[in-house]
């Protein structure tokens, strides 16, 4: 067993990216590779700055930090977080696709293919409802506690996967609810994202 990332920072304009110093060097000394960054700055050029000055702090702990957008965060879509990255050309930072983001977002597979190679890192599979809830509150709900183990719901898992870049590493995000059993949940998200894998593995 590995960590894979740890999480999270926010970025907004209070935001000092020397204070987390601590958790880099905690990740460093655990063996993670990945940090995730969201922003509730809505000044791109400032969340530039501080993403390249955490990717600047986070290298020589050998992590490459992610910039998870969301249609509630100061970043919305994929196309806006590719544009701060972009900016701030850091090579250990990268956007992070999570598939409830992407389709809240109304982002497509196109839009995936569309990013400059090595721009995006990782996908975090989940499932839902084709349609959203509406309002910011309500989004934010879904997101923390509605999410459906891959394949359980309407989201198109297989254009998902198949527009990320090669080798991409997969994760999944569906939180622990009340009263669920850890182990069971992850034997349960464990054969739910298999099969979504075999299946698309599968498909002519």
């Amino acid at each position: 067993m590995k960590i894979w990332d740890v999480e999270i920072i926010r970025i907004h304009e209070r935001t000092r990216p020397e204070d987390y110093l601590p958790l880099m060097e905690a990740a460093g000394l655990l063996g993670a590779r990945r940090l995730k960054a969201v922003c509730d700055c809505e000044d791109p050029v400032l969340s530039a700055a501080l993403l390249a000055r955490l990717a600047e702090l986070a290298a020589p702990f050998g992590l490459t930090v992610d910039l998870e957008y969301m249609v509630f965060s100061g970043v919305k879509s994929l196309r806006a977080a590719l544009a701060i990255v972009d900016a701030a050309a850091r090579p250990n930072l990268q956007v992070l696709v999570d598939a409830l983001h992407w389709m809240r977002a109304g982002d497509t597979a196109a839009d995936i293919r569309a990013a400059p190679p090595g721009r995006i890192g990782y996908v975090q599979l989940c499932d839902g409802p084709a349609l959203g809830p509406s309002g910011r509150e309500a989004l934010i709900v879904e997101a923390r506690t509605r999410r459906l183990p891959p394949g359980e719901g309407e989201f198109p898992l297989h254009a998902l996967l198949d527009a990320m870049p090669l080798s991409c590493p997969v994760s999944i995000e569906v939180p622990l609810q009340p009263g669920e059993d850890p182990l069971q949940h992850a034997n349960r998200l464990f054969v739910a994202a298999r099969s979504v894998m075999e299946r698309r593995e599968a498909a002519p």
